[in-house]
């Protein structure tokens, strides 16, 4: 079973069925068992066959896993062989419970220990029928019979059973590395996909929110320059009421002059011109204050225009480029895609 930790494959639970191909893996013992004459298996940690049985001898077969204890034997043998096998960090050779010569290949992904390949059910000398005898005993099978069947096994050189082992424990290792490089790269490609999906969704937003920025920018610089456009047309205005001053104050100089030319019968003209002329002197310095703060305020406008045109040209060039960031990431994300189909 695989797990993930922290983006790397955790090895506590890592089995073999999770980086060889069981079919491919078998096929190979298969051939291997009957190209060396010697039985096959492979087996999990804990000594489970997760394989069929490739050449095994009637022995083996049909006399020592016929009886559960034999049987029990057997995979704590299969066990405690691969342990030695990882402890000396090479195929170990050695007699089974049965006292038949067998070989483990420890599968070793990153110096842990995930399961052994087994070969052997051979014998490097006659058989000892004592031994053989006293097997039978323990498991309650017949004696002769098992003694019978001992005959059957092949006995081959020491050179030949360590030669057998090497390239078992060889090929098999190789089989395991490249998988679990294939498992690895996978999981990572997979990673990488969704980190560039995120990244890509993440400069949607940024994208979508530049260009809601461009078009307020938009907004705010039409806005702005419909104010400039008031402030000429209050500018327009303001000209249009000082030449009303100016004539009110034409107006009332000339009451003036006609109120002096009536005397004491133009004292009441007199006072009406009196007022005519200090309404125009106070309307025409109003008007020229607002005229003073006009002028103000259409500078700062302008100002603002020339700050937001500059703005918007920047908000437009980095959503532009936000623009082309996303397509390069969604084109990465098809590649990672692509290499994570290549590992299926």
């Amino acid at each position: 079973m695989v797990e993930i930790q922290n983006g790397m494959i955790g090895l506590e639970k890592l089995e073999v069925t999770d980086i060889i191909d069981i079919k491919v893996l078998q096929d190979f013992l298969d051939n291997f068992a009957i190209g060396m004459n010697c039985a096959a298996v492979c087996v999990d940690r804990e000594g489970r066959e997760i394989t069929a049985p490739s050449h095994y001898r009637d022995f083996c077969n049909n006399y020592i896993h016929m009886s559960s204890i034999g049987d029990a034997r057997c995979a704590t043998c299969h066990h405690d062989m691969g342990v030695k096998a990882v402890q000396m960090g090479k195929p170990y050779i050695g007699s089974c419970h049965a006292n038949l010569m067998d070989f483990a290949c420890p599968i070793v992904i990153k110096g842990r220990h995930i399961g052994t390949v087994l070969g052997g059910q051979v014998l490097d000398s006659q058989p000892n029928e004592v031994a053989i005898k006293k097997t039978a005993k323990d498991l309650n099978i017949n004696q002769d019979a098992l003694w019978s069947a001992a005959h059957e096994i092949d006995i081959v050189p020491m050179k030949n059973i360590q030669a057998a082992a090497d390239v078992l424990f060889i090929v098999v290792n190789a089989l395991a590395e490249n998988g679990y490089n294939r498992l690895e790269i996978e999981i990572l490609t997979k990673e990488l996909a969704n980190n560039f999906l995120h990244i890509s969704e993440t400069i949607g937003t940024l994208t979508a929110a530049a260009k809601e920025l461009s078009s307020s920018h938009n907004e705010l610089s039409a806005g702005i320059t419909e104010v400039s456009n008031v402030t000429r047309e209050v500018s327009d205005v303001l000209k249009s009421i000082a030449k009303i001053i100016s004539q009110t104050k034409l107006l009332g100089l000339n009451a003036s002059i006609e109120a002096a030319r009536l005397g004491n019968d133009g004292r009441t003209f007199a006072v009406v011109a009196k007022e005519i002329h200090t309404l125009a002197e106070s309307s025409n310095e109003t008007v020229v204050r607002i005229d003073v703060l006009n002028e103000l305020i259409r500078e700062k406008i302008d100002t603002t225009i020339q700050d937001a045109d500059v703005s918007l040209k920047n908000t437009e060039s980095q959503s532009e480029a936000m623009v082309d960031l996303q397509k390069m990431v969604n084109d990465s994300v098809d590649i990672a895609k692509n290499l994570e189909q290549l590992f299926r």
